[in-house]
């Protein structure tokens, strides 16, 4: 047996004028093709839930986040990590953990194919890194980076 309803002839709900919104824009804005191509970059060397931490510190962190007052990512840091993800090779199957820092920079962790600590942090001013195998923790400055990112890449 089969019940047909009538339609009721009033809806249920009814947006009142003052709850309506305007149209905020009336074209689609296309994303930058670097933005698209960085956003790859992330996916691809850090996978998902790297690339949706780094999507998430860029846009809810500003000035003053956390408790001591933490800066706003810097747009040379991001810089900076983006082209050293550009060289870098990590272990198969395992993807670096990414961190924002107080000063506004991005912090890249990962095991070497020994078990052994790898760290990298891109802030305004540099580099400094971390390798725990190689009993090394040092500086460098942004023209390090292709350099950097090979030997510790491939760690």
């Amino acid at each position: 047996m089969t019940t047909i309803l009538d339609v009721p002839a009033t809806e249920a709900y009814s947006l009142t004028e003052a709850l309506q919104e305007p149209l905020r824009s009336e074209s689609v804005t296309l994303p930058d093709p670097d933005e698209v191509g960085f956003e790859d970059l992330l996916l691809q060397k850090l996978g998902p839930r790297g690339w949706g931490r780094v999507c998430h510190f860029r846009q809810y962190y500003g000035l003053g986040w956390g408790e001591g007052g933490g800066k706003p990512l810097s747009p040379r840091a991001v810089e900076a990590f983006r082209r050293f993800l550009q060289d870098a090779h990590f272990p198969e199957g395992r993807w670096p953990s990414v961190f924002l820092t107080d000063g506004g920079g991005l912090e890249l962790c990962w095991e070497d194919g020994n078990g052994k600590a790898i760290q990298v942090e891109f802030n305004s001013k540099g580099i400094e890194y971390y390798h725990e195998a190689a009993n090394q923790e040092a500086a460098t400055g942004f023209d390090g980076i292709p350099v950097l990112a090979r030997r510790l890449g491939r760690a």
